[in-house]
């Protein structure tokens, strides 16, 4: 199942006119944009985008068909980007700062894509090798932009992989684009994904293009934090052994205990294997539950909240979310982040380890805070990163971290985290989040050296807020 942060297209126009009234920040915004093993200017949804939808929109099921739709044009767009870029840069002259700029966006269009893939529900033995590729492809064009940086020019023999890389690239967007007159034809993405025959679902066949014998899928011999040794993103927070869907089915029952009825809906054989549950709770709301095969664990929740007064504040619907990551093992869970839209309120919820807030395994939960219920929970990014440190808060103080800030900026709070970078770093800095001209700016200082990682500005926009 996707990750709740792909926004329903309905809610769009809705979200626009709140976001001025309704918005309110606690912490960082960072946390919606953090992807797995991936840093790309990522959309921060101001929502929880599975489950969100018009009060009277289709059930649950139309719901989820509808994020596999978004998840695959944006695969769409992306290679198709990709690919525009790639050609681009070898009809670019050599070394010039046109073609730097297009090996950066197509590493960038990549990395979309990479994301893309890991939120269909497709059986991923079967399409490790265009993972692999399009992780490759981000770090190679990455690496050869850095390259280029430093004055230098591209070598034959890497226009030549560049050339294999596009032959590559350019047969899959055909294939893709293929597929999608299936998408215009009635195509039930979800339906398909349902259809598992040999540990290999129908969507997984019928998209056979993502794993195909005549893609040449070119070697990339080069050092660097995209080698094979590092760029495989696996599930790493799953323990436990398997359950049963009696014992899932029992697990729902547990953390649902408003639950009037609990109807099995199949299994999901995507990158998280998952027993699939509907639960009607005595408001009479309708949730799709994803229950994961390893460990029992509630992996996603998604349904629409009622309508009415609220019974609830917001403090009160931050109890609820955070008692209900708790006991969902989310140890120290802390908000870094709400926002409320209409009757809800969306939380980003990261645990702690020693006081460091770790910003990879972030839950994202929504409350209705007119029935006081859990409608919305994604754990996908938790159970993807999460996994034992051993972490520092190093040397670097909050305070001198903050005067590390250009004086025109008006602090509004310092924290220390675990900070995702690129090349799948993982780096405790102090996060200062400062204000300059009705902008909000986040700057992140190695806690160890005190140098700048990283600065992203928060910028505004009709579906939600992004951070570049």
């Amino acid at each position: 199942m996707s990750e709740m942060n792909q926004k329903g297209e309905s809610k769009k126009s809705a979200l626009a006119n709140e976001k001025g009234k309704n918005k309110r920040k606690n912490g960082a915004i960072i946390g919606l944009s953090i992807a797995t093993g991936v840093l790309a200017l990522s959309t921060i949804g101001l929502g929880i985008g599975v489950g969100i939808s018009e009060h009277n929109a289709m059930n649950y099921k139309t719901n989820l068909e509808n994020v596999y739709n978004n998840n695959f044009y944006n695969l769409l767009d992306s290679v198709n980007n990709l690919e525009n870029k790639i050609s681009k840069t070898l009809s670019s002259q050599s070394g010039s700062v046109y073609q730097r700029k297009l090996l950066l966006e197509a590493s960038k269009n990549a990395s979309e894509a990479e994301i893309s893939v890991s939120q269909l529900p497709l059986s991923q033995s079967e399409i490790q090798d265009t993972t692999k590729l399009v992780n490759q492809i981000s770090g190679y064009t990455s690496t050869l932009a850095e390259k280029m940086a430093r004055g230098e020019t591209l070598s034959q023999g890497e226009i030549d992989t560049l050339q294999k890389i596009h032959k590559s690239v350019m047969d899959l967007k055909l294939r893709l684009n293929d597929f999608e007159n299936k998408l215009n034809n009635g195509y039930s993405i979800l339906d398909r994904s349902l259809d598992v025959r040999e540990d290999v679902n129908d969507f997984t066949k019928s998209l056979n293009s993502l794993k195909n014998n005549d893609i040449e899928y070119p070697t990339m011999i080069y050092d660097g934090p995209f080698s094979d040794s590092v760029v495989e993103s696996k599930v790493k927070g799953l323990t436990g052994q398997a359950v049963t869907k009696s014992q899932a089915s029992e697990n729902v029952r547990k953390h649902f205990k408003v639950a009037t009825d609990i109807a099995y809906e199949g299994e999901t054989n995507g990158r998280f294997e998952t027993f699939n549950f509907r639960v009607t709770n005595s408001e009479s709301e309708r949730l799709f539950v994803q229950v994961t095969k390893i460990g029992g664990n509630i992996l996603t929740i998604s349904g629409t909240g009622k309508d009415g007064a609220n019974s609830i504040d917001k403090d009160g619907a931050k109890d609820i979310a955070i008692k209900f990551a708790t006991d969902n093992g989310i140890e120290d869970a802390e908000v870094v982040w709400s926002d409320s839209i209409e009757n809800d309120l969306y939380l980003n919820i990261a645990p702690k380890v020693g006081g460091i807030i770790l910003y990879p395994d972030l839950v994202k939960v929504k409350v209705n805070m007119t029935s006081g219920t859990i409608v919305g929970y994604d754990a996908t990014t938790y159970f993807t990163n999460h996994t034992d440190r051993k972490l520092s808060k190093g040397s670097l103080t909050l305070s001198d971290a903050k005067g590390k800030v250009p004086s025109n900026f008006e602090i509004v709070q310092a924290r220390v985290v675990l900070s995702p970078l690129d090349y799948n770093r993982e780096v405790v800095c102090v996060e200062v989040e400062a204000d300059n001209e009705n902008s909000t700016y986040y700057f992140y200082f190695n806690a160890a050296d005190g140098n700048l990682e990283n600065v992203l500005k928060v910028i505004e926009t009709d579906d939600g807020n992004l951070l570049m």
